[in-house]
């Protein structure tokens, strides 16, 4: 399957900002890599759906890490964003904490493509040149696809972590870290995966 070339660009979310006050001790941790469900084919889909139901039916119950207890919420100081597409420039609309999001969502979405999956990033949204209007809250649209012929899911979310968790299960990974470094298993978040990939729609998620 050809993935089609496109520009990854900068999203804006509500997040408050945050910056870390301390440095904080960390440990080196071995581990190890699970080998990626095979993609680029329709049987793709029918091998996640698989997985996502066996998710769905798993507790997990490894002590999860907790992340880094040094950050204390700080004042956002907005800045210019320089459209991508057209080149328009929107004058400290969005803080700089919202910039931080738009590059780790474009990091995780380019690790999602490296794998061989066919997505796409809109951020349309954020120029009103190129939405053709202004839009009070606008949001990162992506798009994925599991076969060549088939549709696009589209689905849209300005959150980091949701892109996080939808990349740590298309790698067979059992868990994923937040902005926060916090830890979470993919079991307690189908309802993210469902939302990211289109799949398992017939599945009743645990409680």
């Amino acid at each position: 399957m050809k993935n089609k070339k496109i520009k990854l660009g900068l999203i804006a979310g509500g997040i408050s900002g945050v910056v870390a006050i301390q440095g904080c001790d960390a440990q080196t941790v071995t581990k190890t890599v699970n080998e990626p469900i095979v993609n680029n084919s329709s049987a793709d889909s029918i091998k996640l759906e698989e997985r996502l139901k066996a998710l769905s039916q798993t507790e997990y119950t490894a002590q999860l890490a907790m992340g880094a207890m040094c950050y204390e919420p700080a004042v956002p100081e907005y800045v210019d964003y320089v459209c991508s597409y057209c080149g328009n420039t929107i004058k400290e609309k969005y803080d700089d904490w919202q910039i931080y999001e738009m590059n780790r969502i474009e990091n995780i979405v380019k690790q999602i493509k490296e794998q061989g999956y066919d997505v796409v990033l809109d951020k349309t949204e954020f120029c009103s040149h190129c939405s053709k209007k202004e839009i009070a809250y606008p949001e990162l649209i992506f798009k994925i696809r599991f076969s060549e012929n088939a549709d696009y899911h589209t689905v849209k979310s300005n959150i980091s972590s949701e892109y996080q968790c939808l990349l740590s299960f298309i790698s067979n990974e059992k868990t994923f870290f937040d902005d926060y470094d916090y830890e979470s298993s993919l079991s307690d978040n189908i309802a993210i995966i469902q939302k990211m990939t289109g799949l398992g729609k017939d599945l009743e998620i645990k409680k």
